[in-house]
């Protein structure tokens, strides 16, 4: 984030029920604000990543949050779903130091 010059707050949950609680209480409560962007990973305990972007798409104040999904999966079929439910980038984690720079340049694009 910081090699992006991004200033960024960032709330990482556990599993994907956090997150669906998290938008359950953001369409609930007015005087809470969405988050500008979600990075997402598909193989979340308890909830999937595809059922947090649905839960997501669906929110009455957040649905419009872009999403990136983050994962180790090159798998088509995920890759797919992921742009069908709405996901605004799909970012293969990779191993490597200039790998992991890519990513603060697609959440950079996002967030203009």
């Amino acid at each position: 984030m910081r090699a992006h010059q991004l200033d960024v707050d960032l709330r990482v949950f556990e599993d994907g029920e956090e997150a669906i609680d998290l938008i359950q209480l953001l369409d609930t409560d007015d005087s809470q604000t969405c988050p500008r962007l979600m990075l997402l990973d598909l193989n979340l305990p308890r909830a999937d990543g595809f059922e947090v972007l649905k839960r997501l798409r669906n929110s009455r104040r957040c649905a419009e949050m872009p999403v990136i999904v983050m994962t180790s999966s090159a798998a088509q079929p995920d890759r797919e779903k992921s742009k069908a439910l709405g996901a605004d980038a799909y970012f293969r984690k990779q191993v490597g130091y200039a790998a992991s720079l890519e990513i603060g340049g697609i959440i950079k694009k996002l967030l203009r």
